[in-house]
């Protein structure tokens, strides 16, 4: 999904790039980001030119997080098909947005657990996340996949963020997901836009 350049955005690749010129941390840049790519994630935009693999994504986010994240072992717990595709009809960047969005929610919470399980379901592909604390940003980003992909998604209450989308599968082999060494190359990625507060800097 492309967005428009817009003032905020540039300012904030400027200071991004004078923060790498004097080493200094990227956490206030990411902040920024991570409130402006939200955004644009979930205004109306056109629909997606291909599907995306599912379960490849998940891994690819679920592995990127579990290395970047300063958490003990344990605190991310995936079940995803290891090998077969689940395409989908929804963005790359959406469907990683939502991951993580969840995933920043269990960080935030101090010995916190994540359970995420990704599985065909029918003739489509059950997404269900149980762990942390509740996120509005979160929970719209689900919502926002649901409806990208025909699907449907649903929360529970209470203080843990528990969520479940059911998607459609795509009938078009999907192209190859990215790999969790490609989304922790860029400093300014998805992954630290939404975990850098608990992440070392890739630079190190």
């Amino acid at each position: 999904m492309a967005w428009r350049e817009d003032p905020a955005r540039c300012r904030l690749a400027e200071e991004a790039a004078r923060r790498a010129a004097t080493g200094l941390e990227a956490g206030p840049v990411l902040a920024g980001l991570r409130r402006l790519t939200i955004a644009g994630l979930l205004a109306d935009g056109p629909a997606p030119r291909r599907s995306q693999d599912l379960a490849g994504i998940a891994r690819a986010v679920c592995g990127a997080a579990d290395q970047a994240a300063r958490r003990r072992p344990g605190w991310l717990y995936a079940m995803v098909p290891p090998d077969d595709p689940l395409p989908v009809a929804v963005h790359r960047t959406l469907l990683q947005a939502a991951l993580l969005s969840a995933l920043r929610g269990v960080l935030g919470c101090p010995g916190a657990q994540g359970v995420l399980q990704c599985e065909a379901a029918g003739p489509g592909v059950r997404l269900r996340f149980q762990g942390g604390r509740p996120d509005p940003d979160a929970a719209d980003l689900w919502r926002r996949c649901a409806r990208e992909g025909g699907g449907a998604a649903a929360f529970g209450g209470g203080p843990v963020f528990t969520a479940a989308a059911w998607l459609p599968l795509g009938k078009a082999p999907p192209p190859p997901a990215p790999d969790a060494r490609d989304l922790l190359r860029d400093r300014y990625s998805l992954v630290y836009q939404f975990l850098g507060e608990w992440s070392a800097d890739p630079g190190q």
